[in-house]
């Protein structure tokens, strides 16, 4: 940037008004703010944001669909968000990964638009449309201004009933999703999450990777995503959430209107299929390259979504390893250097869960910090939490929760987990009464309950020849060494692709 001449700068302050008038007083409030603070003092802490949970209606299309419907009018916006009964655990055993597949082919092109086109649609109303499918349920959910509400709703209902899953696209989407899951080999919590899936699942619906296996991959078929979708996307097995600026009678009839046409009856549920049952082992998978780091995944049995036990547990997990004030946190990053991070959670679903602690902890002391672990689990069980700590816990949950009900789209996902988990509509509300009521006498009792040492399944990402040594009188059970993941690179799925 050139610089002002002097001249320039002469004119410039020549043409400044020689004297300023003197300036009022300033307003109360900014005479406040420029007066000297008592810095040693920390500010005192707002009013905790209240938790509103809106009421819910309920109501059913002529062709059997369920829609709950909240009602909220400070936007123009309305959030839609359709649960569908097409999970992963309804994968077949031998087509691993079929249900995400399918559910990530819908918005590739349907009998009037390709792919592009309602790329095109969408963006020319400013809408958002997805879909895709976890362990327990399948989903399509979209946003929009109000305004055009009834436009998206004529795209949603293309999506979701004239899908034709065209061969270049599948191809194409065959193929990222074939690459995608060769870079996993090089991830090491992606190798711990599979191993410890098949280890603890077993045969179970449950035991396998929702995006399936690069074999299953290249098995499939465009047929196969046909067929899933017409035997698993069913209204009666579906319930829709729409959640904004919109009354419902109105959206009654854009409903009936858009989604009228789409036939079908209910489709089977899934069994309570039983676990393996567990047992303490340990694998120690071999980590490709460089090996500084051990990925460390230690899993015990858990609990299913709808178990009164789960905001007890909750607690719980956020007391053992939730976040920076946990115990796992302060005592293997803060004080031993251990690690960057590591924490405790569960994975709570609709036929059964486990408990995980997971991190990466520096390889040449995996030994001390599994040690480290297991002695802050026996802490928890064997030790009430003081009110403090069990204070902190859980105000980092219910703090957290009204951020979750702000907007549309997450009040819309927040009752979907209801309709996936068949949970009553106060639970929002009742979780947080829960959670401010769960009491030390609760936290030791889940943790001694779900946080059983004796049964647990460890699988550590790691230089085997580094680490074992390590582990000899840690009690984790026979450990089983395996070598690591082939590397290669995506051979080319669609010259072979073949439609059926």
């Amino acid at each position: 940037m050139r610089r002002a001449t002097p001249f320039l700068a002469a004119a410039l302050l020549a043409c400044a008004p020689k004297h300023l008038p003197p300036s009022g007083p300033k307003p109360a409030l900014e005479a406040a703010a420029v007066q000297p603070g008592d810095r040693s003092r920390v500010p005192e802490p707002g009013p905790a944001p209240a938790l509103k949970v809106p009421p819910q209606r309920h109501f059913q299309l002529t062709n059997g669909l369920k829609v709950r419907l909240v009602e909220v009018h400070k936007l123009p916006v309305v959030a839609l968000h359709l649960v569908v009964d097409a999970g992963a655990s309804y994968d077949p055993a031998d087509e691993p990964g079929l249900a995400s597949f399918t559910a990530a082919m819908l918005t590739e092109g349907t009998k009037k638009r390709s792919a592009t086109r309602i790329s095109d649609d969408l963006g020319f109303i400013g809408a958002s449309l997805s879909a895709g499918a976890g362990f327990d349920s399948a989903s399509l959910s979209g946003s929009v201004l109000s305004g055009h509400l009834e436009e998206l709703l004529e795209i949603f209902a293309d999506v979701l009933m004239s899908p034709v899953f065209p061969q270049g696209d599948f191809a194409r989407v065959q193929d990222q999703r074939l690459v995608s899951l060769i870079q996993q080999r090089d991830q090491p919590g992606a190798t711990a999450a599979k191993t410890f899936q098949k280890l603890y699942w077993g045969d179970h619906p449950y035991g396998h990777w929702p995006m399936g296996t690069e074999r299953s991959v290249k098995a499939t078929r465009r047929g196969d995503l046909v067929r899933y979708h017409a035997a698993r996307w069913k209204p009666r097995s579906s319930e829709l959430v729409v959640v904004g600026d919109v009354a419902e009678q109105g959206l009654r009839n854009a409903l009936e209107k858009a989604l009228g046409a789409w036939k079908g009856g209910s489709t089977p549920t899934s069994k309570a299929a039983v676990a393996k049952p567990p047992r303490l082992q340990t694998v120690l998978v071999e980590k490709r390259g460089p090996a500084p780091q051990a990925y460390v995944m230690m899993g015990m049995p858990g609990f299913q979504r709808s178990s009164p036990d789960y905001v007890a547990s909750e607690v719980a997990f956020q007391v053992l390893g939730g976040g920076t004030a946990s115990r796992l946190f302060r005592k293997l990053r803060e004080k031993e250097g251990y690690t960057y991070g590591i924490y405790a959670r569960s994975e709570a679903r609709k036929l059964g869960g486990t408990s995980f602690i997971v991190g990466s902890v520096k390889a040449d002391v995996t030994g001390a910090a599994t040690e480290a672990v297991l002695r802050e689990v026996a802490g928890l069980r064997e030790r009430p939490v003081p009110p403090e700590e069990l204070a902190v816990a859980r105000n980092a949950l219910l703090l957290s929760l009204p951020a979750d009900f702000a907007v549309t789209a997450g009040i819309a996902g927040k009752l979907a987990e209801e309709v996936v988990y068949g949970l009553p509509d106060d639970y929002w509300d009742q979780f947080a009464v829960q959670v401010a009521s769960v009491s030390p006498v609760d936290v030791q009792r889940v943790s001694q309950k779900y946080l059983d040492t004796a049964k647990l399944t460890t699988v550590m990402v790691c230089d085997p020849a580094a680490v074992k040594p390590q582990l000899e009188g840690v009690p984790l059970g026979p450990i089983q060494v395996r070598p690591a993941a082939p590397a290669g690179a995506p051979s080319k799925t669609s010259a072979k692709v073949r439609a059926r």
